[in-house]
């Protein structure tokens, strides 16, 4: 038993040794398969002017799709190519091309425009904690001192922070709740002349503190058929944004039935 063990542990030692001599183990994966596709222009960003043409052709072995995104819009292009005849400032955004394998290559595209200087989505919330984003990408990256700035000259509040980023917008860290209603506009000077956004109203949504509390006047009541039934609710709650009903097993209670009382 023991011979015939060893003469199958050297068969098979033997057959491991012949395979990778003459390379018949399982095929190994080639390095092209597994590359993103090519852009040309060859460079991760690319600034024209607006009326100018945009040309971006993607390369690879399968098909491709285009997709541009914009203040948070998508849109796709299956083709290899994606032209723009006369380029507009709304042009401006990220161009990524994606093979059949789900890998991609990126090319950021900025379409100076001298009448638009922002791309600017006015919609403004922000939680208070947390950084709120100021959609305003710009059009033109060369310009300098791009900032925050307040609405009719006001100052803005001395501890607000904020970071910017000329492909996203200018983002302001840890929002507090005294910023509700903050007027704003995103700022850059072009040509030695200072230019500003339409304006921004920030929106503030109160972090939760502390759970509501909630009570009712009473909590049974014994009647007769026939008479009227009234009860209060009572809701204590430090950010004064809870939405509340009543509700009974499988069903909802109309609002003229009961009495809801927010403090």
């Amino acid at each position: 038993m023991r011979g015939a063990r060893r003469a199958w542990d050297f068969l098979f030692v033997l057959q491991l040794l012949l395979r990778v001599q003459t390379g018949s183990s399982q095929p190994s994966v080639s390095p092209e398969e597994l590359s993103p596709p090519s852009i040309h222009p060859a460079k991760s960003e690319l600034i024209v002017s607006a009326g100018d043409e945009i040309r971006l052709f993607c390369t690879d072995p399968g098909s491709v799709k285009w997709t541009f995104e914009t203040l948070g819009q998508l849109s796709e292009n299956t083709h290899a190519e994606w032209i723009v005849e006369k380029a507009e400032a709304m042009n401006t955004g990220n161009y990524t091309c994606t093979n059949e394998g789900g890998l991609s290559s990126s090319i950021y595209v900025f379409v100076r425009d001298p009448e638009k200087l922002f791309l600017v989505d006015p919609p403004l919330y922000g939680k208070e904690d947390n950084d709120a984003l100021v959609r305003c990408p710009l059009t033109d990256p060369e310009v300098t001192n791009y900032s925050l700035t307040g609405c009719e000259g006001k100052p803005l509040p001395k501890d607000l922070t904020f970071v910017a980023d000329p492909k996203a917008g200018i983002t302001i860290r840890n929002v507090k709740r005294e910023y509700h209603r903050l007027c704003l506009h995103c700022s850059a000077n072009q040509g030695g002349k200072s230019v500003l956004s339409k304006k921004f109203t920030l929106k503030v949504r109160a972090a939760i503190r502390a759970v509501p509390v909630v009570a009712v006047s009473k909590a049974s009541y014994l009647l007769r058929e026939g008479e009227e039934f009234a009860v209060m609710c009572l809701i204590k709650d430090v950010s004064s944004s809870v939405d509340s009903m009543w509700i009974r097993e499988n069903s909802q209670v109309s609002e003229s039935l009961a009495l809801l009382l927010l403090v």
